[in-house]
């Protein structure tokens, strides 16, 4: 499908995988922002047609790329749309979903999977937009078990009938094996590449190992450029509506 490019309109580089709240999508936000989510989400929409719930999965291919925040936003995108949407948290190891929005890690995704939570308990509602969320929970001590296990697979399922779409947000794949452990659950994989942080060598590791795991790579969000007010968006769209 080619490459998803998320781009800042400021005059500075900023991080993306921030605590700060400002860089969770809203309405408040500035337009460049809202409108490189609403891009990414018709890319996504076309890459994957056809009716049903759809599993994208985000991750990088190392630590500090960006994969949760952007994992967020687009979620919330699509829940602006009106659509049933659900993010799950599967880094089990590093979580950061429950900070960024606010709202408590625990319990969560390890507790329903070892029966220590009911999904009543683990889910929160309606947290922005009508968006779901299910946070990582308590860190157990061997997250790649649970996350192969059929308990996994049987809840992924389960959501799939309620769901429209489900966002999941992943450990990089070139640190554990949990990515591509997710890949037969997942309908298309996104990953995050950040300037000047995400090493080639590494990225290419990345595309192999999520090749082996016969994932679909939709394509990639390239994030944290510095860029000149306005000149960038306008070039973007003028490629964008070429293809």
């Amino acid at each position: 499908m080619g490459v998803f490019d998320k781009k800042r309109s400021t005059g500075r580089s900023n991080s993306i995988e921030s605590g700060d709240a400002k860089l969770i999508l809203s309405d408040e936000s500035p337009w460049p922002i809202q409108e490189a989510y609403k891009a990414l989400r018709t890319n996504i929409t076309f890459s994957l047609p056809g009716g049903g719930c759809k599993v994208i999965a985000v991750s990088s291919a190392q630590a500090h790329d960006g994969k949760s925040t952007i994992c967020i936003n687009t979620a919330i995108s699509f829940a602006q749309l009106n659509k049933k949407v659900l993010l799950i948290e599967c880094d089990l190891r590093l979580p950061t979903v429950g900070s960024k929005l606010g709202i408590k890690s625990i319990p969560g995704l390890s507790d329903l999977l070892v029966g220590a939570a009911q999904i009543s308990e683990a889910l929160r509602r309606n947290v922005r937009y009508g968006l779901d969320v299910l946070p990582a929970g308590n860190i157990p001590p061997d997250p790649t078990w649970l996350l192969q296990s059929n308990q996994m697979k049987v809840l992924i399922e389960q959501f799939r009938k309620l769901y429209d779409y489900i966002m999941i947000d992943l450990p990089p794949v070139s640190t554990v094996a949990d990515a591509s452990i997710i890949s037969p659950y997942s309908d298309g994989f996104i990953v995050a590449v950040r300037h000047h942080v995400t090493e080639r060598p590494v990225l290419e590791d990345t595309m192999a190992q999520l090749e082996l795991a016969n994932a679909k790579v939709l394509g990639f969000v390239y994030n944290d450029v510095t860029t000149e007010g306005g000149k960038y968006y306008k070039s973007y769209y003028k490629g964008y509506y070429k293809k």
